[in-house]
């Protein structure tokens, strides 16, 4: 309950913790929540069995992204934290947008344009939100955090469509 909270927090940009209680168990169940939300997203979007690919695809990237973010930065002591934050309020967020994909699936005429700008905003949204994430773990200008942000998505999202292609 208290990583739900803590994920709810970041979701609305609240300042992280000083200190939250982080465990190996956190870790493994927020990934799990991750790959289950986007393999859910992932269904209504491609197919439910090219959704499990793009939905592990998405956490194996995320994991890649994070780990060489921080080696480059020198802080590999909290990528299993960061991590964890990171997952669990993209996934927060994915479980929010769920219903405005059903409806962008069926949507037709001038609910489309409507839908798919809702959609849109979910995903501004969530690039909102991990920037905040990196801003407050690097203590960085808000700008820095977005632009981490932008590479996390940029990574992860493309990158798992390149990998469904291959």
């Amino acid at each position: 309950m208290e990583m739900a909270k803590l994920f709810l927090s970041q979701c609305f940009f609240r300042p992280l913790p000083q200190e939250w209680h982080y465990s190996d168990k956190a870790f493994e169940y927020t990934a799990v929540f991750y790959l289950l939300v986007f393999w859910v997203i992932q269904g209504l979007l491609v197919n439910p069995a090219e959704g499990s690919i793009a939905a592990a695809c998405e956490v194996i990237l995320t994991l890649a992204f994070t780990g060489v973010f921080l080696l480059i930065k020198g802080k590999t002591a909290i990528f299993f934290p960061l991590s964890t934050v990171v997952m669990g309020t993209v996934a927060t967020i994915g479980l929010l947008s769920i219903p405005i994909l059903v409806w962008l699936r069926l949507a037709s005429g001038g609910e489309l344009l409507a839908a798919f700008y809702t959609t849109l905003a979910f995903l501004l949204w969530g690039l909102l939100a991990v920037g905040n994430i990196f801003r407050q773990l690097l203590a960085k200008p808000a700008s820095y955090g977005f632009g981490v942000a932008c590479a996390y998505a940029l990574e992860t999202y493309v990158g798992t469509l390149f990998l469904l292609v291959i």
